[in-house]
């Protein structure tokens, strides 16, 4: 009976994974047509072509929007990645008056919808004389999530393990770089991973602080072939295929050490 609902559990779960790889293939199939009205779009494999994406690589500006998204997201993940696992190890494993009254409204950030913080913090870089800058674009991008993630992480490294690296000798710094660090790899892969998707699909704050190509990324610079240009709803496909596709292959080059971390934070509280 048992072997019976395992059976039918797979079978739902094969649907729904079939249903949800649907709006993909869609994606993929109309990125490689001419197809100027919603109602165009049909399933024919004679009358395909890489026009559309000849036409968005032959921009003048799809490279710059390119080094501009991969740049930001690396930056991003960089920056995130640093300060969030030297504040995790300082609230997991130091003692300090707050420590905890800290660390929960550091949380309690994350219920603070994006768009709420996106005027104060436009105002903020405009006095700093940021606005249409990469400082911009990158700073905002570590959040508390990163940090919980990593204190998570950090929890379960044994108290015993830095108490005997501190009677050797070591410092701090060095207890964070050579034990701690080695033993957090699955849960920095997870914040790299989760960083570098947000960056890279980020579209409302960087329409709101790039006023030019100079610091414009790729979802924002691919979102003006539409107004531009008669619409294509192929090219239009194409920008979102060329979009979806780096942080797709990035999580999966990351998928093992990902699941790993997911897991390991999640052991203790």
């Amino acid at each position: 009976m048992k072997s019976f609902f395992r059976f039918i559990g797979s079978i739902i779960l094969l649907i729904i994974g079939l249903i949800a790889i649907i709006p993909f293939i869609y994606m993929i199939m109309t990125s490689l047509q001419h197809i100027y009205t919603s109602v165009d779009f049909k399933v024919s494999f004679t009358g395909m072509t890489l026009d559309n994406y000849k036409f968005i690589f032959e921009s003048r500006n799809f490279s710059r929007y390119f080094l501009n998204s991969s740049f930001i997201t690396i930056s991003g993940v960089i920056l995130n990645v640093v300060f969030s696992s030297l504040a995790a190890y300082s609230f997991a494993k130091m003692k300090f008056n707050g420590n905890n009254k800290i660390f929960f409204f550091m949380i309690m950030t994350l219920i603070i919808p994006t768009q709420v913080t996106m005027i104060p913090l436009y105002i903020i870089m405009k006095q700093l004389n940021w606005i249409n800058s990469f400082f911009a674009l990158i700073l905002p991008i570590p959040t508390a999530l990163g940090v919980f993630i990593m204190r998570q992480a950090i929890i379960n490294i044994p108290n015993e393990l830095l108490e005997s690296a501190k009677i050797d000798g070591y410092s701090d710094f060095h207890i964070f770089t050579k034990i701690v660090i080695p033993l957090i790899k699955p849960a920095i892969i997870t914040v790299s991973i989760f960083t570098f998707i947000g960056a890279w699909n980020e579209f409302l704050w960087p329409l709101i602080v790039s006023v030019d190509d100079k610091t414009r990324t790729l979802t924002v610079g691919l979102s003006t072939l539409q107004t531009q240009y008669t619409p294509n709803y192929g090219v239009m496909m194409a920008a979102a295929t060329l979009t979806f596709l780096p942080p797709f292959i990035f999580y999966l080059i990351l998928q093992k050490r990902f699941v790993e971390g997911v897991a390991a934070t999640g052991l203790k509280g």
